[in-house]
């Protein structure tokens, strides 16, 4: 039996780390959490990811700047973003180097979910 899908959230926010950990647990898939582009960057176990969930601002690199790193990986996973700045200049920008989905906080949980199975290809195993 193959292990659930593997999702990395990355946001400086630790209390938004902890809601969107505790909800995609609640939805059967395991979780990563990391403050800090640098600490995912830095991560060596995050074989199977399946998704990310990446804030657009953080100290350091911020979400965008880890979407372009990113997307010069064959093996590139979904991104969906959240943020507080309802910027509409950032959206487009996330959208056109490829987040499937950009999020306002506070994220309602339905629409991480349903970002969630547009990402994994699949209902959630709830």
């Amino acid at each position: 039996m193959s292990a659930p899908p593997l999702v990395a959230i990355v946001d400086d926010d630790a209390s938004m780390r902890e809601a969107l950990r505790d909800l995609v647990g609640s939805l059967g898939y395991r979780a990563a959490v990391f403050a800090t582009a640098d600490d995912y960057l830095g991560a060596s176990d995050l074989g199977g990811l399946a998704c990310l969930i990446l804030d657009v601002q953080m100290p350091g690199m911020n979400g965008l700047d880890l979407q372009r790193r990113l997307a010069c990986e064959k093996s590139a996973p979904p991104i969906i973003f959240v943020t507080s700045y309802g910027d509409e200049q950032v959206r487009r920008r996330a959208l056109r180097g490829g987040a499937l989905c950009v999020l306002e906080k506070p994220v309602q949980d339905r629409a991480i979910i349903a970002c969630l199975e547009t990402a994994l290809g699949r209902a959630p195993t709830h």
